[in-house]
């Protein structure tokens, strides 16, 4: 028996470039892209496979082309998914990942705006939030705290900030290095520095903080790669 096609839900419309990414090559750049991907992604998933039950309500924000959610469903087959993501493109490429059922939902629109109605066990992004302004973080981590049902848990892969000039300056050269050593064509890695000029990343202790100001009691960093890093808070 087939399922029913998924269904692509209308939300607001999000300010980000349609072209940002090119769904095509998305996931295959991942790795030439972003250092210790494996690790970051891999320590998300695994670690909500630990502590959450299996049938748990997982909502994906900013979730592109299902990469994130991919990985936790290995994890919790019978977890149901929500996906939200400002592009069309990435979540047909979300939806061919996940497959189509009652276990997945799709919704079109800014999360920065507002989440879907309803409570969720997990909120789960990754390399999203740093293109909001400050301000928008602060007011999506207690959006996200409020849809949490209680003892949820919300795990975020990020892009940081160095907490100095120096710091900041190290960090672009170890991201350098990584994307040289993957034998990233130049090309991609130009496309992903003009990428970056629309980023405003925060420190990762800022973030903690912004966190526990939003009413999670505990925050954790889970792995780190120089500007890049999983982070995990509590709904207690």
């Amino acid at each position: 028996m087939t399922s029913e096609p998924a269904v692509l839900t209308e939300m607001s419309s999000y300010n980000i470039p349609r072209d940002f990414w090119d769904s095509e090559r998305f996931d295959s750049l991942r790795r030439q892209l972003i250092p210790s991907f494996d690790l970051l992604y891999a320590t998300g998933a695994d670690f909500v496979g630990a502590v959450c039950r299996q049938d748990a309500r997982i909502l994906d924000i900013g979730a592109g082309t299902g990469l994130f959610s991919g990985l936790i469903r290995a994890r919790l087959p019978r977890a149901v998914f929500t996906l939200l993501d400002a592009s069309p493109e990435m979540l047909s490429k979300a939806v061919h990942r996940m497959g189509d059922g009652a276990k997945c939902s799709y919704l079109h629109g800014d999360f920065s705006k507002s989440l879907p109605e309803g409570r969720y066990d997990v909120v789960v992004s990754a390399l999203a939030i740093h293109h909001l302004t400050h301000a928008d973080k602060r007011a999506l981590f207690c959006k996200i705290f409020e849809c949490l049902t209680p003892n949820g848990l919300f795990v975020n892969v990020e892009q940081l900030a160095g907490s100095s000039s120096a710091i900041e300056q190290f960090y672009d050269r170890q991201h350098e290095r990584h994307v040289h050593d993957m034998e990233t064509p130049p090309e991609e890695w130009a496309r992903g520095r003009e990428r970056m000029k629309l980023d405003i990343p925060a420190d990762l202790l800022t973030q903690l903080d912004w966190l526990r100001s939003a009413g999670f009691s505990e925050v954790e960093c889970l792995a780190k790669d120089c500007r890049f890093a999983t982070y995990a808070a509590w709904k207690r």
